[in-house]
């Protein structure tokens, strides 16, 4: 890459193959001819390359000229729809796998398919014996419908996780296991093994809310996190933001901040569930639970601490088809498959973080047919929380909460001059003091 400089002036000179730099999130893409793919040159490698080049040229003496230098030569070659309009594929040794018309197809790798990664396996319809083995032992479940459906929602994870695609359908995976040693890890390894490590970081999303954690996410295609705080509130409104696809602003430490948009999948680990003040619909919507229910340290079974290198090893291949296969499924639907499991993690996370969903889980029914006056349903809640050491909300936020909750399906409406809510009723077998 050369930089030629007249007066301050600037112009990036054309690559081979006839593809010039592409500026894109503050750093410039070079296209590599010989890996067929666009790699990265951050703005300090271009700063270097300036003073290399062009040290002790007229208006090219100076720290300082050479960033303004490399910064003007970005932005000339800033284009911000050229990596954001990629074809969804692979970029691999055997080509690019393209998933198009709910199809997998394989064409020559070349400049026109826009990739920055490239794993260094080309995926193929292979059996994958031990792979499968584990997940059955890692979801077997009374419920065979249960197992399924787990691990079909996995493939649609690995899919968008190892395609890139993931972050299109705004949701973080949240992977749970209240006891541990139950197979989280194991997967995490083999999701690992499928993105080249410099694409893979390690930011918890209790630092979304700090620039120089967010400018970490730029450019990367996984954020997989192993550890999460237990009783500390996740900065919802930040993570929200992330996940959400909206215009972020990062800084690394001495350089100018950065705008970009999130691309990376987001996998968070935890034998928790993650605390959280923020009750709304759209914070709980962006995630997927899914559970590691068949701890080995509950069973009494012996770890083995060598199998994900093992199956990574002889499987990788038929597990990245076995990916391919769950990313095509996810972008003709168009949404991650349903999972039961899912449902009633979320049902019991949401109670957790939330009093009113408690009382409403301990204290009522729910059903179409249903109401109850608001004055009475608040006061018998404020009871309910006396009696299990609950902070309640306002009467305000119960009627928000009730209204923003579509999953509850009750509602706030009048009858015959009362305020009541449609769609719940307080159990008969249910006492309180109504007048607490």
């Amino acid at each position: 890459m050369a930089i030629f400089i007249a007066g301050v002036s600037v112009r990036v000179s054309v690559m081979g193959d006839g593809w010039s730099p592409v500026g894109y999130e503050g750093s410039l893409y070079v296209f590599d001819s010989a890996e067929c793919i666009w790699v990265k040159y951050p703005l300090e490698k271009v700063i270097r390359l300036v003073a290399d080049t062009h040290d002790g040229s007229s208006h090219c003496a100076r720290s300082g000229d050479y960033f303004g230098i490399a910064n003007h030569a970005l932005m000339l070659a800033t284009d911000d729809a050229f990596f954001a309009e990629a074809p969804i594929g692979l970029a691999t040794p055997g080509g690019f796998y393209l998933i198009k018309d709910d199809q997998i197809l394989v064409e020559p790798l070349s400049a026109t398919h826009r990739q920055r990664v490239k794993i260094y396996v080309t995926p193929e319809p292979v059996e994958t014996p031990m792979f499968n083995t584990f997940l059955h032992e890692t979801f077997q479940s009374a419920t065979p419908e249960e197992e399924l459906q787990q691990i079909v929602l996995v493939q649609e994870i690995a899919g968008g996780i190892m395609t890139g695609s993931m972050y299109r359908f705004q949701k973080a995976g949240h992977f749970y296991d209240p006891f541990g040693r139950a197979g989280k890890g194991t997967l995490d390894k083999m999701f690992r093994a499928m993105v080249p490590p410099s694409f893979v970081t390690a930011v918890s999303p209790f630092n979304f809310d700090k620039e120089y954690y967010l400018a970490s996410l730029a450019g990367a295609r996984l954020n997989v996190v192993g550890e999460l705080p237990e009783n500390k509130a996740i900065p919802a409104a930040a993570f929200k933001t992330v996940i959400g696809g909206d215009l972020l602003t990062g800084r690394h430490p001495n350089h100018r901040p950065i705008s970009f948009k999130n691309e990376a999948a987001h996998l968070f680990m935890s034998n928790h569930f993650i605390t959280t003040s923020d009750h709304s619909e759209a914070f709980f919507i962006r995630f997927l639970l899914v559970e590691f229910p068949n701890s080995r340290i509950k069973l009494g079974l012996p770890q083995d601490a060598g199998l994900a290198d093992r199956i990574i090893k002889e499987e990788l291949a038929g597990i990245a088809y076995w990916a391919l296969i769950g990313a095509k499924r996810l972008l003709a639907q168009g949404k991650f498959s349903s999972s039961i499991v899912h449902d009633r993690l979320m049902e019991l996370w949401r109670r957790s973080t939330n009093s009113l969903e408690e009382f409403i889980h301990d204290g009522c029914e729910r059903g179409s047919d249903y109401s109850v006056r608001r004055a009475e349903f608040y006061q018998a809640y404020k009871s309910w929380c006396n009696d299990n050491g609950r902070r309640p909300f306002s009467k305000g936020k119960v009627k928000d909460l009730l209204e923003y909750n579509i999953a509850l399906g009750i509602n706030h409406t009048s009858l015959d001059g009362y305020e009541i809510f449609r769609g719940v009723r307080i159990t008969s077998m249910t006492t309180f003091d109504l007048n607490c």
